[in-house]
């Protein structure tokens, strides 16, 4: 993927993406949170099997995500390619991303998993970026 000024630092500064997925003519497009610091590796973002972004990506992996550029008026995109993370890594993941939201808990022995079953981890390899002008 082209490097494209101003876009890695405005990527991590956006604790908030959009992610647009594809069924046939129809884009749809979501808030995520964003826990990447790097643009340039594998993009992931938890959520749960029983969604419609979900269904989308495996019927389509080819997914967007745009956040703010620093200058006003202006956004980047990126295209990218959607898989699911393997279990192991859904529990690695899963585990950080609950303590990042509880972080009283860190010190506890044990890690809630009565809904390991549901969550999946969305990777996304991104492919192409460019800076677009509203």
């Amino acid at each position: 993927m082209e490097k494209i000024p101003g876009i890695e630092k405005a990527f991590r500064k956006a604790k908030v993406v959009f992610m647009t997925t594809y069924k046939g003519d129809e884009e749809r497009t979501r808030q995520m949170t964003n826990f990447n610091e790097d643009l340039y590796g594998t993009l992931w973002f938890p959520t749960e099997k029983d969604t419609r972004k979900v269904k989308d990506i495996k019927e389509n992996n080819k997914v967007l995500i745009t956040f703010p550029a620093e200058e006003r008026g202006k956004y980047y995109e990126i295209e990218g390619e959607a898989s699911f993370a393997s279990e192991q890594e859904v529990l690695n993941k899963w585990e950080w991303w609950w303590l990042y939201w509880h972080p009283a808990q860190k010190d506890r022995f044990w890690f809630p998993r009565e809904d390991d079953e549901r969550r999946v981890i969305i990777n996304i390899k991104p492919t192409e970026a460019r800076i677009v002008k509203k």
